[in-house]
């Protein structure tokens, strides 16, 4: 799945945000409406040079939040992705000794 919702705090504020990829970006939309005259509804966010960036003007731990939390999803999704991988080649080389069996 290539989108979650995660909780971040801005100006003393929790807000969840619907996170998506969109080609080598990801965009954040601010789940609970009723706050988007306090905080910004959409980010957009990208790695460069192995630095989260925006253009909002977010304070640096907020950019490190997101980033974290986008971050921690990549690797998560790897992780199943190898371990569906690799269990397909053990399923393969099963049916392969039963086969020669």
């Amino acid at each position: 799945m290539n989108n979650f919702i995660t909780t971040v705090m801005i100006n003393n504020l929790a807000a969840d945000y619907h996170i998506f990829r969109i080609g080598r970006k990801f965009k954040a939309m601010l789940v609970e409406k009723h706050l988007g005259k306090y905080i910004p509804g959409q980010l957009d966010f990208w790695k460069e040079n192995g630095q989260w960036r925006t253009h909002h003007p977010l304070a640096a731990q907020v950019v490190s939040q997101f980033g974290n939390y986008i971050d921690h999803h990549i690797e998560a999704l790897e992780a199943e992705h190898t371990a569906v991988i690799n269990s397909s080649k053990t399923s393969a080389a099963t049916i392969v000794r039963v086969a020669n069996s």
